[in-house]
């Protein structure tokens, strides 16, 4: 039991480490083309962030475990939502863009509700096929290259020194190196602690897993707020929610259909109510501003949504 605990530690630790490497590699690429801080968040920040879910997802498909697939998807969506922005904004009050409401957020909420279908109602019932992936895969290349020329349009040149190439690479490939291992790690503990405890690995992935995975997300969104870069710590939090719901089940699919637990629409009805309140959120006072009490609430609903799971 102890060595199944310090695997998903020592795990854990690589994810958010090679993220970091990662995140700070692509966003110095990013600052060199002059990118805005909506793009930089939503889309270097949010798939960099997104990667340990990513890398998890592979391994899991490799290995035929689909429900850590599924259950790190929605589960790290969720924890994004509440724990991540609650969190984020006790630190800070965080601003709510008009662009997140009028794109982003829609978005979101749409990329959910085309989950849900392939996962109850597609060609093959309570399995994701690779069609259904392949689709999901296309969204989320579309919503990039949307966002990547909306960002070109809003960016403004600033003044920052620029780090050389070579360092930018070391940053890589050491990023995706802790990836690879980390996910290793975290799948294999989760499964191992799985099968101790009779715990099946939904509960384990939608909890366990998917808090872990979201460490990177917690972090960047502090160290944003704190810098009060509101843009880039909710354009991380949408845009990873965004790669997590369409690109994880995409992957896992295309690399093996995936078969969905119906248990998980409890949790995925869940977060599409979240996600929604966010949209509509403040919507008659037209602040706009998540004050640190929403921020308590949000967390209170976190903990609450995972005593509930067990």
């Amino acid at each position: 039991m102890l060595y199944e605990i310090i695997v998903m530690i020592i795990g854990f630790l690589l994810l958010i480490k090679g993220a970091d490497f990662v995140v700070k590699g692509a966003s110095n690429i990013a600052h060199k083309f002059h990118l805005s801080e909506m793009l930089i968040g939503i889309v270097i920040v949010g798939i960099g962030t997104s990667l340990p879910e990513i890398l998890v997802t592979v391994k899991s498909s490799l290995t035929g475990n689909s429900d850590i697939i599924i259950g790190n998807s929605i589960g790290s969506c969720i924890c994004n939502l509440l724990l991540v922005i609650g969190i984020a904004s006790v630190c800070n009050p965080l601003k709510i863009d008009n662009k997140m409401l009028q794109v982003h957020l829609p978005v979101s909420v749409f990329s959910i509700l085309m989950l849900t279908t392939f996962c109850n109602f597609g060609a093959d019932r309570n399995v994701i096929s690779k069609t259904e992936a392949i689709i999901l895969l296309l969204f989320a290349i579309v919503y990039i290259i949307y966002t990547v020329f909306e960002g070109k349009e809003e960016a403004q040149e600033k003044e920052k020194k620029e780090t050389p190439f070579g360092w930018i690479l070391v940053y890589l490939i050491l990023g995706v190196l802790g990836l690879k291992y980390g996910a290793d790690f975290v799948v294999d503990g989760a499964i191992s602690i799985a099968e101790l405890f009779g715990v099946s690995e939904s509960i384990i992935s939608i909890t366990i897993v998917s808090l872990g995975t979201s460490l990177p997300e917690i972090v960047t969104c502090i160290i944003a707020t704190i810098k009060k870069e509101s843009d880039l710590a909710i354009g991380n939090v949408i845009g990873s929610n965004i790669f997590n719901i369409c690109l994880l089940p995409a992957i896992g699919a295309i690399i093996t259909p995936i078969h969905y637990d119906i248990e998980f629409n409890r949790s995925l009805i869940f977060l599409l109510i979240i996600t929604i309140y966010l949209l509509v959120f403040d919507l008659f006072r037209n602040r706009r501003m998540i004050s640190k009490k929403h921020g308590i609430i949000f967390i209170l609903l976190f903990c609450l949504y995972i005593s509930c799971l067990f």
